[in-house]
């Protein structure tokens, strides 16, 4: 039988085109998704600096609110320390965004670096800290209050000597880490978490007790400010300041009737008027600052930290920075 080759050129041409067709859908569909991909990593870029520079907006706002605070004292009663409002009004200012904003006064905790003199204990800073430690929410029995303060001062003194059920470095080289002890004041309070004992449960926080890092601080010359202090730091400020008693302190300084300049206001407080506070100096001024801003944008957010300090002219000094 013959074959048309009219006809099975005319087939062959429509394979052909078929196969062309197919080809160009298959690139079309593969651009399509290269560039949808594209457009979608170019837009998560671009809210990803958006988002930052919110957080950036926050920082700046509560270092404005720092500098313009003319009060003769720094206390819980201020705009800097109110700033829970914030997160509604930047609606206004942000297309599809907002921050948050939290300003703490590292003048209100307590100093770690300030836990030795010279090669020994400071005895009145050891008391706070061993009256914070010990307070019911971090869960800590006697012995391991004293072991972390011991190793806590082998980080902290200049020597080698290990402080009873403390740790030097053949400790840490023993667990196969690279720690090496800092025979100095701390940089950061975040090197308390390579301290033995401090885990990182007992720094942080859980949903059952508060984070270490709340309370203490890296900053300033060691006082304490009573007007701005955590109530579990008032707590640790002399052993007759009960939970009871530190609530009702907290009621007296958030009363914007009674006068704080004076750092012995709280021996105007029921029941306190007998105690003496002098494990630490009471001021009623602070220098250092933490702010944690966040930006929000959509699903994305990002947390700026940052330490400021004001001085007398308040006039304030970015001391660290950290994005995360």
């Amino acid at each position: 039988m013959m074959h048309n080759p009219i006809r099975n050129d005319k087939g062959i041409a429509l394979i052909l085109v078929l196969l062309t067709v197919s080809v160009i859908v298959v690139l079309t569909l593969q651009l399509n998704v290269s560039s949808r991909a594209q457009v979608h990593e170019a837009a998560n870029l671009s809210d990803g600096i958006r988002v930052l520079y919110i957080a950036k907006s926050g920082v700046f706002a509560g270092m404005g609110l720092l500098s313009e605070d003319r009060g003769d004292a720094d206390t819980l009663n201020e705009a800097w320390a109110r700033t829970e409002g914030l997160r509604e009004q930047s609606r206004d200012y942000f297309d599809g965004g907002h921050l948050e904003l939290i300003i703490e006064d590292e003048s209100g905790k307590i100093n770690i670096n300030k836990l030795v003199q010279g090669n020994a204990f400071n005895p009145g800073v050891k008391g706070a800290l061993s009256r914070l430690l010990s307070q019911p929410e971090f869960k800590l029995q006697g012995q391991e209050v004293e072991d972390i303060l011991n190793a806590i001062k082998d980080w902290i003194d200049p020597d080698s000597v290990v402080t009873a059920n403390g740790a030097e470095n053949a400790y840490y080289q023993g667990l196969g880490k690279s720690t090496t002890v800092r025979n100095g004041p701390m940089e950061s309070i975040d090197e308390l978490l390579l301290v033995r004992g401090i885990s990182p449960e007992l720094y942080r926080g859980t949903p059952e007790r508060p984070g270490l890092s709340r309370f203490l601080t890296v900053y300033g010359e060691g006082s304490v400010n009573v007007n701005t202090a955590p109530k579990e730091v008032l707590r640790a400020l002399a052993p007759s300041i009960t939970e009871d008693a530190a609530n009702r302190m907290d009621d007296y300084r958030k009363n914007p009737a009674n006068s704080l300049t004076d750092p012995s206001w709280y021996r105007r407080v029921a029941g306190l008027n007998n105690t003496a506070i002098d494990a630490v100096t009471l001021v009623t001024r602070s220098e250092h600052f933490q702010l944690a801003s966040t930006g929000h944008l959509g699903t994305m957010k990002r947390t700026i930290r940052g330490i400021v300090k004001r001085d007398s002219d308040r006039k304030l000094s970015i001391v660290a920075w950290r994005i995360g």
